[in-house]
Formats: structure tokens, sequence, C-alpha cells
């Protein structure tokens, strides 16, 4: 194996969130998963500002480990590849409820959690279209825009019930 090769491996294992992209059952739930449970830590300790800023820079670092991993492997959209998920579900945190009430923050973990998934899976709308682009950008597209219509749509139900979401607080 060639250093580049090697090197693409690498890069390739963080694209599969190693080992989470191997696991023998829904690997993209796992990664969906993770993505919760890393997000929830980065956005009670962030600024939302700061979580911005690292959401946008862990995608364009997402694209490129996608783009390693399909120059490797070539395959199109490996299942094994769950970085695109924990991309989109970082963002579909962003409607999670602002409560010292744990049990209100975790019921939005929660409803962020199933809407992506829901919207991740089932693809509808434009998000089969994202899908269909070519490479990295394919494989990430279609999380992120997952992500955002989880994102609207948790923000909308918890709007509507008054609750205070992560991302109202940028105007604050």
């Amino acid at each position: 194996m060639s250093i580049n090769q090697k090197f693409l491996f690498y890069l390739s294992r963080f694209a599969e969130a190693y080992p989470i992209g191997h696991s023998k059952y829904a690997p993209g739930t796992m990664g969906s998963l993770i993505g919760v449970l890393v997000g929830c830590f980065l956005i009670l300790n962030l600024d939302i500002k700061f979580y911005l800023i690292f959401l946008i820079i862990f995608i364009i670092i997402s694209y490129f480990l996608c783009e390693a991993h399909l120059k490797l492997y070539k395959i199109k959209d490996p299942k094994e590849v769950v970085i695109d998920e924990i991309s989109g579900q970082f963002i579909a945190i962003l409607g999670c409820v602002q409560s010292d009430k744990l049990i209100y923050v975790f019921l939005s973990l929660l409803l962020s959690f199933v809407l992506f998934r829901f919207f991740d899976i089932t693809k509808i709308g434009p998000i089969k279209k994202f899908e269909n682009l070519p490479n990295g950008i394919g494989i990430m597209a279609d999380d992120i825009v997952a992500g955002i219509f989880a994102l609207v749509t948790q923000a909308a139900i918890l709007t509507s019930l008054n609750q205070n979401i992560y991302i109202k607080t940028l105007w604050n």
C-alpha cells in the first residue's frame, strides 16, 4: 500500500467514524446517535456563534473525508460512511430547546433525532435530488438538507409551543 493509499485509508476511517460505520445494525442511525450526543455536548458548552463556526468547518472537513473514501473504495454512496449523518444531526439539534428542565432538553433532542432520521431515511421532497449529486457532495448534501428539514420542522413545533430554541439565541 502506497503512502497516498495509507493516507486515504486513514481519512476514510474518519469518514466512517470508525468503528460506528461498520456497525452490523443501522450504521446511519448509530452515526446520528453519535451526532446527537457529541452535538448536545458542544451546543451546551459553546456559544451558539462558535457552534455554527464549528458546524461549517466540520461540514467542509467531512466533505473532504467523503472524497477520500470515494477515491479509495470507488463506491457511490457507501453505507459505512456516517460522517454525513453526524453532520446532518449537528444541524438538526439547532432546533432543540433551551431550558433548565432536563426533561425538555432530552425530549427535544429525541425529537431532533427522530425527525432527522425520518427525513434522512425517507428522502422526501428535494432531499432525494441532493443525494444524486456527484461524489462527496452527493454523500453530504442529502444529509445536510435532511438536517435542515428536521431543524425547520422541530423549530416550528417548539415555537408553536412557546419554547426557546438554540438558534433564536443568535438574535439575543
